[in-house]
């Protein structure tokens, strides 16, 4: 995990954590069942949870633990994905401001279509759509920016693939609208045959435009492109379920689901992408970025900013990994300890992890999941004691100390 993901909102986060341990046992990669729960094999690579105070808020990650970067199939590396690229959009809106709309394009489908030709076909057909002719030169002149999600769905009416499409745009014109439309139809008729060709009513979906200023606007639709097609917070329409909801499914039920989620959905995205910004988009996100961060003042000791390093063993990472099943989504609680209360707080959970799983550890409760009261940790060097009691604790945990102060911050 990386800093991006210890940015997400902190139900989000934990619901993914929870979502991986439940799933792991029906995933077909080696690399999705050890994500976060394996040592990297590299002599550099200490395991550690890394805490990042900026302006009082405290962010935690881990490193040296191995990361598959699956994101279609992992939640946790989908939402770490998805919420660094939801903050590059932002920035490129901010950046550019003007006014944008979403539209959401799809197809029609029925029960028993398999999804990978449906799925590829969908991608296939949007691309001829804007290729030559009418379409290509309104979409030049209208469009200077573009963000591409794709998003499948399971229904009633078997898989349904869409795309929803963010665009920097000036106003459309109803005879521009329906010129699309027809060539989003005659594309998908070419492509994957009459029976896949949408109604008029379907077919393409506009939102209203909004303005970038209008921060309501855009956080929702940012949300809706980075972090509700990430899996939590993420609700279908009625009669459908996420394919989030399809591994729980296949993970809880097995059976169909086990087959849907196995032999079609986990095929048909191998090496497709999920959220995609345009070279123009990326460069806007750059140029502000940097210049954000060139008004930030440079100081070499911020109180509210610091970096703290928190090391693990690897025996205490087998013993977190050994109660996983027990204590689902125990790496999530273990950023959240380290965010609230420090070192001490990941050490309440080594603990526990090593009196479940080594005889020679004494019984340890197990920690809240919310601890309390939140506590402000500084770091200082070598110096000074946590204020927390370390009896019994495992020599290898924790390698930095930390000074005791106010209570953080409530996080936005």
């Amino acid at each position: 995990m990386s800093e991006a993901q210890s940015r997400a909102l902190p139900p989000a986060r934990q619901a993914a954590f929870e979502l991986r341990s439940r799933i792991r046992r029906v995933s077909v990669s080696r690399r999705e069942r050890w994500c976060g729960r394996v040592c990297v094999e590299h002599g550099d690579a200490t395991p550690e949870v890394v805490v990042k105070r900026v302006d009082g808020v405290a962010c935690a990650h881990y490193t040296g633990l191995l990361q598959c970067g699956h994101i279609w199939s992992c939640p946790v590396c989908s939402l770490k994905k998805r919420t660094k690229r939801a903050e590059d959009i932002a920035a490129a809106m901010r950046g550019v401001g003007g006014s944008w709309a979403m539209l959401t394009v799809t197809l029609r489908h029925r029960k028993g279509m398999a999804l990978k030709p449906l799925f590829r076909g969908l991608a296939a057909a949007w691309r001829r759509c804007k290729q030559g002719g009418r379409i290509q030169r309104i979409w030049s002149e209208r469009v200077t920016m573009s963000v591409r999600a794709s998003e499948i769905t399971y229904g009633d009416n078997g898989w349904h693939p869409h795309l929803h499409i963010l665009i920097r745009t000036t106003a459309w014109t109803e005879d521009e609208k329906d010129a699309l439309l027809m060539a989003w139809q005659r594309a998908i008729r070419e492509v994957l045959g009459r029976e896949c060709s949408p109604s008029d009513e379907r077919a393409i979906e506009w939102s209203a435009p909004f303005d970038a200023s209008d921060e309501s606007k855009q956080a929702l639709y940012i949300f809706k492109l980075g972090g509700e097609l990430a899996g939590s917070g993420k609700v279908a329409h009625a009669g459908h379920v996420t394919h989030w909801e399809v591994a729980e499914r296949a993970a809880r039920e097995g059976g169909q689901w086990l087959r849907l989620w196995q032999d079609e959905f986990l095929g048909a995205t191998r090496g497709r992408r999920m959220l995609e910004l345009d070279d123009r988009c990326k460069a806007a996100a750059v140029r502000q970025l940097e210049y954000e961060a060139s008004l930030k003042p440079h100081t070499e000791e911020d109180p509210a900013s610091c970096t703290i390093h928190i090391s693990l063993a690897r025996d205490d990472v087998r013993a977190l990994r050994m109660i996983e099943a027990r204590e689902r989504g125990v790496w999530g609680h273990v950023l959240s300890s380290a965010e609230h209360r420090g070192e001490p707080g990941v050490v309440a959970w080594v603990l526990y992890a090593r009196s479940l799983t080594d005889a020679r550890y004494p019984e340890s409760s197990r920690p809240p999941d919310t601890p309390a009261p939140r506590r402000r940790l500084r770091f200082a060097g070598r110096s000074s004691d946590s204020g927390v009691p370390r009896s019994g604790a495992s020599p290898s945990v924790g390698s930095g100390r930390y000074v005791q102060g106010e209570a953080f911050p409530e996080r936005a």
